[in-house]
């Protein structure tokens, strides 16, 4: 009975190991498909005016495979662009919409390129995550790590931020290239690396969020440009306290958005759709990746209550 136990036992390891290995393959598999959908970024920059630092960046194929996504510090003062696919061809790419808000760039190129799907959900904390760029300007590489932290904003790079931040390897020359999932869904672009002092990957790197990028690709596409929700108010973060930080209202704008949904001087905004803010950076980088009528919590007179805001 004992030796059957035995047997029992290293059999359901034996399944167990072989159903890990399968999964490990899965994924390697859709990293590796990921891997296709992006490119390298040769901005032609102005003479004289080159980043000699970072002379090469990344791009990532979306939607129907013509439209890509980029960082816009990228391009710097570039008013063209070529990529560079994996069999080593150089294509021209149209720059349809830059937005320096969110450090986002649209381009369009006329031959379609594998996409990536966009991630319905920002991913789970310590969620496995690779990052797909053009490290150096070697080409096209992988590091895989996890998710630090989700909702990142207020972090000092650019004036709207929802990032993703991962330890996975990210070097100069990776920017404007994918962080993708195990299934190889698309769960941001990657923007920034926190180095302090050096240029060297410190593990502190961040992804501007796919539904950020969603949204921007989306609004480009049907008006050309990003169009930034404003709610109409001036702010300030709530003194330190046993209650929840937030955003207090000190004036609202005559019939301005939040004033429309009910807003009141003296309410604290919570969070916007669920989600905490405790900055004004990552309140705009929230609203930046909502819907049309996004909810807003709020707290007023020791109770919450939410809020819906008609951007449009």
């Amino acid at each position: 009975m004992q030796l059957t136990a035995y047997r029992t036992v290293f059999a359901g390891i034996a399944v167990s190991t072989l159903l890990c290995a399968a999964g490990a393959q899965a994924q390697e598999s859709a990293v590796a498909k990921a891997r296709e959908a992006v490119v390298a970024l040769l901005p032609a920059w102005p003479k004289g005016q080159a980043n000699l630092e970072e002379p090469e960046g990344s791009a990532v194929a979306v939607g129907d495979g013509t439209w890509l996504v980029t960082a816009d510090h990228v391009l710097g003062p570039a008013a063209a662009a070529m990529i560079r696919r994996a069999d080593g061809s150089v294509h021209p790419v149209e720059i349809v919409s830059r937005d320096r808000q969110t450090d986002l760039a649209i381009l369009k190129t006329g031959a379609a390129l594998p996409a990536l799907e966009f991630a319905a959900e920002d991913p789970d904390v310590a969620e496995r995550v690779c990052a797909i760029g053009n490290a150096f300007g070697l080409g096209i590489s992988v590091s895989c790590g996890v998710v630090s932290a989700v909702g990142r904003g207020g972090v000092g790079f650019n004036p709207v931020e929802d990032f993703i931040q991962t330890d996975a390897s990210v070097n100069p020359g990776a920017s404007g290239g994918a962080l993708v999932d195990e299934r190889g869904r698309l769960v941001g672009v990657l923007s920034a690396i926190f180095t302090k002092s050096s240029d060297g990957d410190l593990g502190v790197n961040f992804a501007a969020s796919a539904p950020l990028v969603e949204a921007v690709l989306n609004s480009v596409a049907t008006s050309g440009r990003m169009e930034h929700v404003t709610l109409g108010v001036a702010l300030e973060l709530t003194k330190l306290g046993p209650e929840p930080a937030g955003l207090l209202v000190r004036r609202l704008e005559e019939q301005g958005p939040a004033a429309r949904a009910g807003l009141l001087e003296g309410d604290v905004i919570l969070g916007v759709d669920d989600f905490p803010v405790s900055s004004v950076a990552g309140l705009r980088g929230r609203l930046a990746r909502a819907g049309p009528q996004p909810e807003i919590s709020v707290r007023r007179n020791g109770k919450t209550e939410v809020l819906t805001i008609k951007t449009k």
